[in-house]
């Protein structure tokens, strides 16, 4: 078998990247690099500082910041620097070498889908110089009176290439066929529509026009708003698309990339306008949620930035709820948030341009974090039977179970809840819990032991007694996936995810595992971060590996007979000492016993001889 199946163009593709592209000139785009020694020097781009402490390497091809302490390789400076994803950028560093990532040739139906993907760009790229060329001419006179009135700066205007639809029907159709492109082709790249009776015309007409971009910049979509009061939808979005989905994107995100990762924070708005405004004003870490409630799919696109949210929403009822939502969700992550809510009949835009940043910084100053903001809510309007349905739920949605115990003492407080009844609670969901792919990793880190469950009933941080399992066995496992991921099934069966002894190693090991054994490498490489992609790198150095199939599959067997004894040695070594830290709580013994059958298919028999 070889080893390397599903991955070996995918090496010498990041390979041939950086022996084509050199990482000191690629970071001289960014910063003024000046000789010193063997190195490269400058002050860092990922931090606030003026003194040298950025150094590139060329022979290594790595950066390092003696400040911040950032450092990679070319791939992870270019991600950094501009605020893509692993995946984005080497696709962009990829094409700038002309280095093809594909293992293979494409199919017909790849092709067409790549074919469709770069016409829809080529028509998106054709519109937003129309629209532009629109708002410059004559027929824009009124679009930029109306800006005019917003006092908006020209600088913000031609930073977000806003531009302007024609009050006509096929301005836009005409366009495409003289371009080359055909109505059907408009209709697919969501800018035309087609009514029930088959006629084709422009979906934007009589608007401003704000381009939507992805993370290269590119335009994939637009937001259209109408300027004066006519009876039509203040804003209209584009349609779905090969390249724009509902709820997946961020107005200004490509332009406030930069500053989020240089401040570690971002300001989340709902609205074309107040995104723009926030720049105008300096809060260039600013942009919008494109006038939809804040979606799980924006909040893992922001979370690759920063860690940090300020939510901005109004104060009216609507506004209350969809921000105690967006807390919600941010707080399930592990993310840490802020709600700033806006005075009734104020917008950022009316607020900053009518009383200026000094009367939002003071709103900023005043505003909860969100877990003190929700409560806050609920206090205020809820129902006690409706706070308590609210805490279990939130607590059920918490993305890893070690947030448990902050939110639960914070609940309890602010509640005037009983924190006891609210574990309580808690040790009910996890027996629902079990059932998932991920139950026994949940279980064990909330704290309490799963006694004959198998290996999770023993993790180091369930208080279950002396841990039996440690890094190293961990480390060995991990390593060995990294090398021969063709194994991971085999591994599975012989118990390999109960060994952890980290949080982060069975993560790493989750994301092994969802990619599987025959992907490509760039995949798996964009579902890892920083740390890992360095462990994935240093442990698939082939040199080091078995030169035959013979002796990897030997050490296959030695791995998984070793994990099978350790599980067997956890769970004799676990049972009594879980029931005995219990202090015969008829109730957690009860639930014990449950999520024990649940895990296992059978009961938890007690017993005092071991």
């Amino acid at each position: 078998m070889n080893a390397r199946r599903g991955f070996g163009s995918g090496d010498s593709a990041i390979q041939a990247i950086k022996d084509r592209l050199n990482i000191a000139d690629l970071a001289r785009r960014y910063v003024n690099l000046q000789r010193v020694g063997h190195r490269w020097m400058a002050p860092c781009p990922f931090h606030q500082e003026t003194k040298p402490s950025f150094s590139v390497d060329e022979e290594r091809g790595s950066f390092y910041c003696f400040g911040c302490q950032a450092s990679g390789d070319l791939i992870s400076f270019y991600q950094r620097i501009n605020g893509l994803d692993f995946k984005d950028a080497l696709e962009q560093l990829a094409q700038e070498a002309g280095v093809s990532l594909r293992d293979r040739p494409a199919g017909p139906e790849a092709r067409a889908a790549g074919d469709l993907r770069r016409n829809a760009l080529k028509m998106h790229e054709a519109a937003k110089n129309f629209y532009a060329r629109n708002l410059a001419s004559s027929a824009g006179a009124a679009c930029r009176d109306y800006l005019a009135r917003r006092a908006l700066d020209e600088k913000i205007i031609q930073g977000f290439e806003l531009g302007w639809s024609l009050d006509e029907w096929g301005a836009l159709a005409a366009l495409f066929e003289r371009s080359g492109f055909n109505k059907e082709q408009g209709v697919q790249a969501g800018l035309l529509t087609k009514s029930d009776h088959g006629r084709v015309y422009d979906r934007f007409r009589h608007r401003l026009m704000f381009p939507i971009k992805d993370l290269n910049g590119r335009t994939i979509a637009f937001g259209g708003r109408i300027i004066d009061n006519a009876d039509e939808a203040k804003y209209i979005n584009s349609a779905d698309s090969p390249l724009y989905k509902k709820g997946g994107n961020l107005y200004g995100l490509f332009q406030a990339r930069r500053a989020i990762t240089l401040k570690k924070s971002v300001l989340l708005t709902e609205g074309y306008m107040d995104v723009l405004t926030l720049h105008q004003f300096g809060y260039q870490n600013s942009c919008g949620a494109l006038g939809t409630a804040l979606t799980p799919e924006q909040v893992k696109r922001l979370a690759g930035f920063c860690s940090d949210f300020e939510l901005l929403f109004d104060g009216d009822g609507p506004g209350r709820k969809a921000a105690m939502r967006a807390a919600e969700m941010l707080m399930a992550r592990g993310l840490r948030c802020k709600v700033t809510l806006l005075p009734e009949g104020e917008d950022i835009d009316s607020l900053l341009k009518a009383q200026g940043t000094e009367a939002f910084e003071r709103l900023r100053r005043q505003a909860p974090d969100g877990l003190g903001f929700c409560m806050r809510v609920l206090k205020a309007d809820y129902a006690p039977k409706d706070i308590v349905a609210w805490t279990r739920q939130f607590l059920a949605s918490l993305e890893q179970p070690e947030y448990f115990s902050f939110y639960a003492s914070e609940l309890a407080q602010g509640l005037g809840m009983e924190e006891s009844l609210i574990r309580r609670d808690f040790s009910h969901t996890l027996i629902i819990s079990a059932q998932s792919s991920r139950r026994d990793n949940f279980a064990a880190n909330a704290g309490l032991g799963t006694a004959g469950a198998g290996p999770a009933g023993v993790a180091g941080t369930g208080g279950t007694g002396k841990a039996l399992r440690g890094p190293a066995v961990e480390t060995q496992v991990l390593d060995f996936l990294a090398r021969y991921p063709q194994y991971a099934a085999r591994l599975r069966e012989a118990g390999a995810e109960f060994v952890f002894a980290t949080p982060r190693g069975l993560e790493f090991w989750a994301k092994i595992m969802d990619c599987g054994p025959d992907f490509a490498e760039p995949d798996i490489l964009a579902s890892l971060d920083d740390k890992q992609r360095a462990f994935w790198t240093r442990s698939r150095d082939f040199e080091r590996m078995p030169a035959s199939s013979e002796k990897e599959r030997l050490q296959l067997e030695q791995i998984c007979s070793g994990i099978e004894r350790l599980i067997a040695k956890q769970n004799n070594h676990s049972r009594t000492q879980v029931l005995s830290q219990l202090n015969d709580d008829d109730y957690e013994v009860e639930v014990l016993k449950s999520l024990h059958e649940k895990l296992t298919g059978k009961p938890l028999v007690e017993s005092k001889n071991e």
